[in-house]
């Protein structure tokens, strides 16, 4: 394992005395901004970690996971960080919310910030909803913090890493042999950046199910907010000259919202006008008007596995410095873990009957 960078290193590095550069990394006064961004920069880049934490942190005894998420206002992480708390609560571990897409838009430097906080804080380990970087992962791995992703999978030449997901493709081609059955052939697609991963697979079932209905699939791309949503649906509607699909599916709840923000302001009525259908469940869907037919992810039970496999993996860790064994995250294939979901049927998709799932 390379040596780890000193205060010494960074202080060379920035230009800058010792001195300086530990105000900086303390966020003391007296420092020039100028001065500190450029301690701060280098800092990240060399990897640094401020000496305390670098002490205490492999092998010490942490009592909190840091949960990385990608935009606190979707439904669909609050039951899923309700299993997570479920779980690590269970285990005698806090829970710490780190959000580095903040009004859905993801920020690599915010990404990097955070990662640095999370070591800073001596984790014991991280759930993420979103794939890290590379560089992100590499330093988890220094310090030989785990990660388990939840919602996400790692990136591409990283599959070793465990990760607890729903069946997203399976899911789609559910969707897609519902609206198949009521003779829909015109579907569009309303989809959050690919930076979350779960953006392809879905795409990718909705894409088969279309081909296996002999229907077409138009795909548009909206930040993951309900503001970005409404006006990339709005703009999507309008140059459709008033030809509207047959159905709307949408990628999740924040983009949910925004999509009926526009059909009101479109005057657009479902199931009457266009039929909707969206992934991730959550608690007022079938109390609007009309109910609404969702994909039940049972968000709470990955969070609650996710949660589990993580408490596993440094309770095996504990157990391995006991013994004086290497430190570093036994990541086993039957850590990752795929869960089916349910489509709850309601009228927005055009069903008269009764709720099934």
């Amino acid at each position: 394992m390379a040596p780890k960078v000193t205060l010494r290193e960074v202080a060379d590095a920035a230009g800058v005395s010792t001195f300086t550069a530990s105000k900086a990394l303390n966020g003391g006064k007296g420092v020039s901004e100028k001065s500190c961004d450029k301690v701060l920069s280098v800092a990240r880049q060399l990897g640094y970690v401020p000496n305390l934490a670098a002490q205490e942190l492999r092998g010490a005894a942490r009592n909190s996971v840091a949960v990385i998420t990608a935009g606190t206002d979707n439904a669909y992480y609050l039951d899923m960080m309700n299993g997570i708390q479920k779980a690590a609560q269970a285990a005698d571990q806090s829970v710490v919310l780190m959000d580095i897409a903040v009004k859905g838009a993801y920020s690599e430097e915010l990404e990097s910030r955070t990662v640095q906080r999370l070591l800073e804080a001596r984790m014991s380990g991280v759930i993420s909803t979103l794939t890290l970087r590379p560089e992100s992962i590499a330093r988890l791995a220094e310090w030989d913090v785990p990660i388990v992703f939840v919602d996400s999978t790692p990136p591409e030449g990283m599959g070793h890493l465990p990760s607890i997901t729903t069946d997203n493709h399976g899911a789609s081609l559910l969707v897609g042999e519902h609206l198949a059955s009521f003779g829909y052939t015109d579907w569009m697609f309303l989809a959050y950046p690919d930076i979350w991963s779960s953006r392809r697979t879905r795409e990718d079932g909705l894409r088969e199910a279309a081909q296996r209905a002999g229907a077409q699939l138009q795909v548009v791309e909206a930040e993951n907010s309900a503001k970005a949503a409404c006006a990339a649906l709005t703009e999507a509607m309008e140059a459709r000259n008033e030809r509207l699909p047959d159905v709307l599916i949408t990628g999740n709840s924040p983009l949910l919202l925004g999509a009926m923000e526009a059909m009101s302001q479109l005057r657009i009525k479902a199931p009457d006008d266009m039929a909707i259908v969206s992934y991730d469940d959550f608690a007022w869907a079938p109390f609007v008007e009309p109910p609404l037919t969702v994909l039940d992810e049972r968000a709470e039970e990955i969070g609650m596995r996710a949660a589990r496999t993580l408490v596993q993996i440094i309770s095996e860790q504990a157990q391995a410095i006991k013994a004086g064994d290497n430190a570093a995250p036994n990541y086993r294939k039957d850590l990752t873990q795929q869960v089916p979901v349910g489509l709850i049927v309601r009228r927005s998709c055009g069903h008269k009957g009764k709720e099934t799932s």
